[in-house]
């Protein structure tokens, strides 16, 4: 084990052990861990705590859930599995939850969801995930800067208070994005609007369709938490579980106005599509006298009026252009346009 207060660290890429990181807790002081035999050596030891962050895709991580001894045996399916329903239970005296996220990557933009898993018991704490986590990268790098925590119950907490905070600012971006559809719209760019908003749309409904809580489930376990929680520990997971129920109804205002700007959009367009077609119906109107005319005189057939006159073509011009002139003011006088 590596003592963190002394060694500069260095950022460990993900292993073929399943370990994307490790670190025990004790005295106050986290400590690196590197490969299983530490895990396993620093969780039988009597002092402090360990945190163990697992690449589910790994299946070196996958088997040592399936036999950890710390783990109950109708978890560790659980742990291991790739549902993303959002929820919090507890068994024998540990807790389990499953919570979304973001991935990370380099994009700045929160736009893809992952999950995270989360065991905790009184000496352990595993949290695991198919695809890199924004929140857990965010917590690590805050356990770097010298973060301490009073327990695994501690822990736990914060880091569902850092997942809601995460999901959070995504929903935020959803929130900020929708604004500069709403510009847009009133500029007149329905086009680029339109693009842009079924996107937010599409997003908006499938993180809430993974961040639907069973809220009286998940209360239960907050007024019940495992043994493990003291009372201030209780208190943040309220807290933290409170936070993420708010998140998940501001995401549906976020839908409820998404609604309301395509419902704008598509009133904007069939406006628009009603102006055109007034538009067009004026001209039809106006031409249909004009038509008619110049179908009568295309007619080969003797006794047309000026056949044989040389002004015969302006007199025609004129008819023409009268009986259009009098078809539009008749149309403005009945007020249909």
């Amino acid at each position: 084990m590596e003592d963190l207060t002394r060694t500069p660290f260095v950022e460990l890429p993900e292993r073929r052990d399943g370990i994307v990181f490790s670190f025990h807790f004790a005295d106050g002081k986290p400590s690196r861990l590197t490969g299983w035999k530490a895990v396993e050596s620093a969780v039988a030891e009597d002092r402090g705590f360990v945190w163990l962050h697992l690449d589910l895709s790994a299946r070196q991580a996958r088997d040592w859930i399936a036999q950890a001894p710390m783990v109950p045996d109708e978890l560790r399916e659980e742990l291991g599995a790739s549902d993303v329903r959002t929820r919090l239970e507890h068994h024998q005296g540990t807790l389990f939850g499953v919570f979304t996220d973001m991935q990370y990557d380099i994009d700045p933009d929160l736009t893809e969801i992952s999950s995270v898993r989360i065991f905790g018991s009184a000496r352990l704490v595993v949290s695991a995930r198919r695809h890199p986590s924004r929140s857990m990268d965010r917590l690590r790098r805050e356990v770097m800067d010298g973060r301490a925590f009073r327990g695994t119950a501690d822990l736990v907490a914060t880091m569902i208070t850092v997942l809601g905070e995460t999901v959070e600012m995504a929903v935020v971006e959803l929130i900020v994005s929708l604004d500069e559809i709403e510009d847009k719209l009133l500029q007149g760019g329905n086009a680029e609007a339109r693009e842009d908003l079924g996107a937010i749309r599409r997003f908006a409904v499938r993180l809430h369709r993974h961040l639907a809580l069973k809220r009286r489930a998940v209360f239960q376990v907050c007024a019940r938490p495992p043994a493990f929680f003291d009372e201030e520990d209780s208190h943040d997971l309220r807290d933290a579980i409170e936070q993420l129920g708010i998140v998940v109804d501001d995401l549906l205002s976020v839908q409820e106005r998404a609604k309301l700007l395509y419902e704008e959009m598509a009133a904007q367009q069939a406006e628009e599509a009603n102006k055109n077609l007034l538009i067009l119906s004026v001209l039809t109107a106006v031409f249909m006298p004009m038509t008619l005319i110049t179908g009568i005189f295309g007619m080969n057939v003797g006794g047309l009026p000026w056949l044989d006159q040389h002004g015969g073509f302006a007199w025609t011009m004129v008819l023409m252009f009268g009986v259009g002139l009098g078809a539009y003011v008749l149309l403005r006088r009945m007020r249909f346009f």
